[in-house]
């Protein structure tokens, strides 16, 4: 698949094959309401489409519809070169056919009732993401489709003994994490709630003896004699099959073993009934200060205060301190305070950067073997989730469980030497360390993926994914009215935090996963493209606003910056001498050994959060004053701002990093950059910066070269254009 087909165009260039797209979804929809009306009457009159009322009513149709045209014109074009700023992208050809598509039936996936098809394909769909993380997908029972009827006790046994992923669809990260930290809590406190529910309820009486291994792999012990704090603490794949172990021990279905146990959760008690009558102290949450603001709302909702967030501050290179998290570990183990989960950044918000996931993959199984502590781990990918494609070899995209699609074969490799540029592998422009944080997801607990960003879906389309499957069981509620008779159907409706959700999203997402997999040779050709780009953004503006070029300019980044012999060489390799501009793509990658080097530098993901300083035309030094470094750059965010409207040259993100951030942060910031006088107090600090998401593959592949010339020139001229007016302040 040539990845350029799959685009509209900033000009609309790819028109025509969007409307041939348009017009077979639009009589597809027609020719099936036709045949499933049958013989029912009609709702119009003989000649209605003829009558005064319908020429009135279809004006007034035509006319609002251009009205709103018009005003939503000036709406800011995304899919525009000068969109430098947020997460977001023009979305995919397949994923606008797919959302109409889905329209036209407007189901809802709260229920299979009335998304008899959607269902299935969010199923396929969210499996299928699942597998791009690394979950072991090939172990998810297909029931729907078993040959022989397969018996109660025989899925209580495989859940008992089999660990799989589970997706569902949100609409939007902040969603997805906020279910993810819901769901954590929950899970930590089944086990305490199951020894008060066999201590008190004759039903449960056969499972009193159940016995237990602690996470030392060494002790065991009879439930009922575990100490509240060794069951806080539990692994959570043990925690999540005890009440299937209940089950087969008293016969009893998995339902009523979780209506009895949730009588002696928090979820009926609440928190402070629980923890005070378990006499445990209150749990927190470990979350980085560059995570979303969407896990302060988490922790409140779950209702928690933010009392109960340990903010972890961040280093230079924009990830977490993980010797910060150590210590509030040893803490936690000292007095005994849960930790519910440890939140991890797969490509935070304005620094594009990735947490150390590896390293605490491996802090909690050392104390889990030295300790009995456990706590969950989900990673926060909505913005870097489709990353992950970067490293995966590709798969074949499975059917919906009720039919056979006969999609094209898409596991077979395509003709690698089409061009030097779709071939190369993606794995060459990733560091070495973010492969690491890429691989280990596999290991993490939940896991968020945004199509609406990196997976160029329209909105609304969030995916969370489950580890374990058996997570979903504590987190469900539902009512009568949206369960399914059939049993077998897959319904994603009655866990999470929603319950309507629009069919279409799936249906978007599994079509274009179709065409453009979620392996190297699908998202994989895109991804690399925006992560070069951005690097070679990055690298670009330290060569060309070093304050050693003749311009006084001198940017300020937050990111991976290279030693100046490396940056002579990358300077070598990247700017054409004659012309003083970045050579062309196909020369670029066509070096391996500089895409090698290319990947170490700059921010861990597809972005450059950055600003400037400069050399004072009065002293020949550069620039030492706090205050006139957050005017100059307050000057060039109102320039590059998107309130410009269609007239906006170039638009960037902005942003302001404050103390939260931790004193290592910003005494760092302040030393690197020079910058020593009218510097305010320390909780009254706020650091001006600019944001570029390279979200745009193609911005080095135009017919000029490369619009990343286009925008240093621009940034040149009216950083410039400033200078006069700040070394006078």
């Amino acid at each position: 698949m040539d990845p350029l087909t799959l685009f509209l165009g900033p000009n609309g260039e790819n028109k025509k094959l969007f409307s041939e797209l348009s017009k077979i979804v639009l009589n597809s929809a027609i020719d099936s309401r036709i045949q499933y009306s049958g013989n029912e009457p009609s709702i119009f009159e003989n000649n209605y489409f003829q009558s005064d009322n319908f020429k009135k009513s279809s004006e007034l149709i035509k006319e609002n519809t251009k009205l709103i045209c018009n005003y939503i014109k000036d709406s800011t074009q995304f899919s525009s070169l000068r969109y430098q700023a947020h997460m977001i992208e023009d979305p995919l050809i397949p994923s606008f056919i797919g959302t109409i598509a889905g329209l036209y039936y407007n189901s809802n996936t709260c229920t299979p009732q009335v998304s008899c098809k959607s269902s299935f394909i969010e199923n396929a769909f969210t499996n299928d993401l699942c597998s791009m993380v690394g979950y072991d997908t090939s172990k998810i029972p297909d029931y729907y489709n078993s040959i022989k009827t397969v018996s109660i006790n025989e899925k209580v046994q495989r859940e008992i003994e089999t660990v799989y992923p589970h997706g569902h669809n949100t609409s939007g990260g902040s969603v997805s994490n906020i279910e993810a930290c819901w769901s954590s809590y929950w899970v930590k406190f089944i086990p305490v709630a199951i020894k008060n529910a066999l201590l008190n309820e004759n039903d449960l009486i056969d499972s009193r003896e159940l016995t237990i291994t602690l996470n030392d792999c060494k002790t065991n012990k009879l439930l009922i004699e575990c100490t509240n704090w060794e069951l806080s603490n539990l692994n959570s794949d043990l925690s999540l099959k005890l009440p299937y172990q209940i089950s087969l021990q008293c016969k009893l279905p998995i339902e009523n073993v979780y209506e009895i146990i949730k009588r002696y959760h928090l979820c009926s008690l609440g928190s402070y009934k629980f923890f005070t009558n378990n006499q445990i102290n209150q749990p927190i949450y470990l979350i980085p200060a560059s995570a979303h603001y969407c896990f302060k709302k988490a922790i409140c909702l779950v209702g928690l205060g933010s009392e109960n967030i340990k903010q972890i501050k961040i280093e230079p290179n924009g990830r977490m301190n993980i010797n910060e998290v150590k210590m509030i570990i040893k803490n936690c183990i000292e007095n005994q305070i849960p930790i519910i989960n440890i939140i991890s950044i797969l490509g935070s918000t304005q620094e594009y950067a990735v947490d150390n996931i590896d390293e605490i993959v491996s802090i909690r199984n050392q104390v889990r073997r030295d300790f009995n502590f456990n706590f969950e781990m989900h990673v926060d990918g909505a913005f870097g989730g489709y990353s992950l494609s970067c490293i995966r070899d590709n798969f074949q995209l499975k059917n919906p469980l009720d039919d056979q699609l006969l999609f094209p074969n898409n596991i077979e490799n395509e003709d690698i030497n089409k061009n030097e540029i779709d071939s190369f592998d993606p794995e060459l422009i990733i560091s070495s360390y973010v492969k690491k944080q890429l691989h280990a997801c596999k290991f993490v607990d939940s896991i968020t993926l945004d199509g609406h960003k990196s997976g160029y879906l329209p909105f609304s389309n969030s995916t969370i994914c489950y580890r374990n499957s058996k997570y979903k069981d504590i987190i469900a509620l539902s009512s009568a009215y949206i369960s399914s008779n059939k049993k077998n159907n897959p319904n994603c409706g009655t866990f999470g935090v929603e319950g309507s959700r629009p069919g279409h999203s799936s249906i978007a997402g599994y079509l274009t996963h179709s065409i453009i997999r979620t392996s190297k040779i699908g998202y994989g050709k895109l991804l690399k493209r925006c992560i070069l780009n951005s690097k070679l953004f990055y690298i670009s503006l330290l060569i060309k606003f070093d304050g050693n070029n003749c311009n006084n300019i001198k940017v300020v980044t937050i990111g991976n910056n290279p030693p100046r012999d490396v940056l002579n060489y990358l300077k070598t390799e990247i700017i054409d001498s004659n012309t003083g501009k970045i050579k062309s793509l196909h020369e670029i990658v066509s070096n391996k050994t500089l895409l090698q080097i290319l990947s170490n530098y700059g921010a861990d993901l597809n972005g450059v959060c950055f600003g400037f300083n400069f050399i004072s035309p009065s002293t020949g030094e550069l620039n030492n004053d706090y205050q006139k470094y957050q005017e100059l750059n307050k000057m060039i965010i109102d320039r590059f701002d998107f309130s410009r409207g269609p007239e906006a040259d170039l638009i960037f993100g902005n942003t302001f990093l404050n103390n939260s951030y931790g004193n290592e942060f910003i005494s760092n910031f302040l030393e690197t950059n020079e910058l020593k006088t009218n510097i305010p107090t320390y909780n009254k600090i706020s650091i001006p910066l600019l944001r570029s998401s390279t979200m745009s593959p193609f911005i080095s592949e135009i017919s000029k070269g490369s619009y990343i010339d286009i925008m240093l020139e621009l940034l040149l001229k009216e950083i410039t254009g400033f200078l006069f007016s700040i070394d006078k302040l």
